[in-house]
């Protein structure tokens, strides 16, 4: 009886988890891949289409599960897991930097613009909790952009450029580089110079440390040019003004940016203006050469900002987020995959394969994309030196071979006859 009262247990607790669903009228809201999960947490929650107001914060704490297929279409389940049960010690908050930004594999939450205490992280561990940490020197302020904080895993530092506080009387742009070793704990605020402010735009690390900024508002209400590149370079702190040729998109705030495996940036819905969504809501760039191209992909969802996208092998998941129509019901799926493999040919699909997620690079792809100009000029010239070099050495090989042949004296084979008298 006992066995049987546990496997009960055991199916229901299955059960509710499998039953689980998140409010999918979220905006604002983090997202971050780590260990087969596609974690998930903050955001606010709407009450009206259109407003902000009365919409409350959230502190719910889930992920989708994408170490095994499953479907995204109407009516499908999808694999999601609540750990609203663990988040008790973090705040409600929205616009969050959330990353697996810690060298020890752990997730790393700073909260976002709605709150007041900048020198509070908070980690979550692989022992399932969240720890809260006090950091050094922190910013003043929490500034609009917070989303869009830069980790570089590779050395566990947090980049978050620029932004503006709303909550001031006179809106307040944030002319700095704020970096927080996330290992120390201690944070570095670097002036941009003469650089101009920026906040709601998007920063992607490169492989070559370098961090590509794409679009956001302008302290006057503007909006950045998306053929003007911003480039922070984390090798050495420095800053470049990259001019992006090709197709001019529609410039734009509150989008999203993930960095494929071959160099594209591949840049998601946006915010244009007078509560206008951009038309052009799938827009590439090429790292190599820094060139914009426009996509039609196959059968897209509803336009959309205030969301997130998050890419796993080959697949960009967009999830949540606010578009044109009416709020969805609870019931309603809002998220979608893009598949990104063929760059001639995005689609969004229906299904996740992750047998699929990390698909070999297709043949035309260029071996030196993400690799800094001064790097792709020393990978060319190594090539040459290794074809001059191997070219000497066969020749040389060649030359000594004739040599050795003029040195030995002829040695003539006799002939048929020859022989033939020689051996009476």
């Amino acid at each position: 009886m006992l066995f049987f009262c546990l496997i009960v247990i055991c199916l229901y607790l299955n059960e509710s988890t499998l039953a689980f669903t998140p409010n999918n009228t979220v905006w604002g809201h983090s997202a971050v891949f780590a260990y087969s999960r596609i974690y998930f947490t903050g955001g606010l929650f709407p009450k009206y289409k259109d407003d902000f107001k009365e919409s409350t914060l959230s502190k719910e704490f889930y992920y989708l599960d994408v170490e095994k297929p499953f479907k995204v279409g109407a009516g499908d389940k999808l694999p999601w897991v609540d750990l609203s049960s663990v988040s008790q010690n973090i705040p409600a908050h929205t616009w969050s930097a959330f990353s697996n930004c810690g060298l020890d594999n752990s997730l790393f939450l700073y909260n976002g613009e709605q709150g007041t205490d900048t020198a509070t992280v908070y980690t979550y561990t692989s022992l399932q909790q969240w720890n809260i940490s006090t950091t050094i020197n922190p910013p003043q302020y929490n500034f609009h952009s917070q989303s869009q904080t830069v980790c570089d895993v590779r050395t566990g530092k947090m980049y978050r450029f620029s932004g503006l506080n709303p909550g001031l009387q006179i809106n307040q742009i944030n002319n700095y580089m704020d970096i927080l070793n996330t290992s120390t704990l201690v944070w570095e605020h670097v002036n941009i110079n003469a650089q101009e402010g920026r906040y709601d735009h998007t920063g992607t690390l490169l492989p070559n440390g370098y961090i590509v900024y794409i679009g956001g508002k302008l302290p006057n209400g503007g909006f950045v040019k998306m053929s003007e590149l911003l480039l922070y370079n984390t090798n050495n702190d420095t800053w470049i003004s990259q001019k992006a040729t090709g197709y001019s998109p529609t410039p734009r705030a509150y989008h999203s940016a993930v960095l494929t495996q071959d160099g594209r940036i591949i840049v998601y819905g946006g915010y244009t203006g007078s509560g206008s969504i951009v038309s052009d809501d799938l827009v590439i760039l090429d790292t190599y050469d820094y060139t914009w191209s426009n996509v039609n992909a196959i059968d897209p969802p509803p336009s959309r900002f205030y969301h997130t996208a998050t890419l796993v092998g080959y697949y960009m998941f967009v999830a949540f987020g606010k578009t044109n129509n009416e709020l969805p019901l609870p019931t309603s799926n809002e998220v979608f995959i893009l598949d990104t493999y063929d760059k001639s040919n995005y689609k969004w699909v229906n299904e996740f394969n992750p047998d699929l997620s990390d698909r070999p690079n297709l043949p035309d792809q260029n071996l030196y994309k993400n690799l800094s100009t001064q790097n792709r000029y020393l990978v060319i010239g190594i090539i040459i030196l290794s074809i001059v070099l191997a070219l000497i050495g066969a020749s040389f090989l060649i030359y000594f071979y004739w040599k050795r042949r003029q040195s030995r004296p002829d040695i003539r084979v006799a002939s048929s006859q020859e022989r033939k008298y020689n051996n009476q």
